[in-house]
């Protein structure tokens, strides 16, 4: 009788020894904290002046509002990142009628760059907003509206209309989908709730990215320092 049950204790040890353990996935909300600590590490903020923007791509580039570039492509302009650091860099592309704009650093950002989307969010979709890196405002799950033209964007068909509610300043913070890859760029509006849409960018940022890592080659748009026309 004790060899039959230390016979079938044995057989249930090795079961549970070869049966296949999943790996640990982490919860819900840890993975929306670590995020947002993305999100917000990504982040900087124009100096001088009182915009937002964010690194993408290679770590060397990052997208802010055109109207918050006083320069021309080829000016000065230095970030603050959420730590404190300042990065120096250079105008490359100002493009007033999508409200964007994209800036290479002399030097590659310390921080986990986030991808630009190449398409557009669709209505409904839910996505995520943490506002300028110097505020100490809680993030926002925000979903988008509908995509539609807005007054002062009158050459973007598809401009977002979220829910999200910023302040003065945040021009230029990014929007991202749960993928951490960035849609848009608030612009403003009521609220300050649209953002300029950044997928069009996408292909003009891989440009850039390509013009750094073969410096040889013939320079393009990005050489230039203009965007294409609409």
């Amino acid at each position: 009788m004790k060899r039959a049950m230390l016979a079938g204790l044995l057989l249930g040890v090795g079961l549970m020894g070869c049966s296949p353990t999943k790996p640990e996935e982490p919860a819900p909300q840890e993975a929306w904290q670590e995020d947002v600590r993305s999100l917000k590490e990504a982040t900087v903020t124009l100096y001088p002046g009182h915009c937002a923007g964010v690194i993408v791509a290679d770590g060397r580039h990052a997208l802010t509002a055109a109207h918050c570039i006083k320069g021309a492509p080829g000016a000065r302009q230095s970030v603050v990142m959420r730590d404190g650091k300042v990065l120096g860099g250079e105008v490359k592309v100002v493009d007033p009628q999508r409200d964007l704009a994209v800036l290479r650093f002399d030097t590659l950002a310390p921080v986990h760059p986030l991808p630009v989307a190449s398409s557009l969010p669709m209505p409904g979709e839910a996505l995520l907003f943490a506002g300028r890196n110097d505020r100490a405002i809680p993030p926002q799950d925000v979903e988008l509206r509908r995509l539609g033209r807005c007054p002062s964007l009158p050459d973007v068909p598809r401009a977002l209309f979220t829910s999200l509610r910023g302040e003065p300043g945040d021009s230029g913070a990014p929007v991202v989908d749960r993928h951490l890859r960035v849609v848009g760029l608030v612009h403003g509006g009521a609220a300050c709730s649209i953002a300029a849409p950044t997928a069009e960018f996408s292909p003009l940022v891989d440009m850039l990215v390509a013009e750094v890592a073969r410096p040889d080659t013939p320079r393009g748009v990005g050489g230039a320092g203009h965007s294409e026309p609409n």
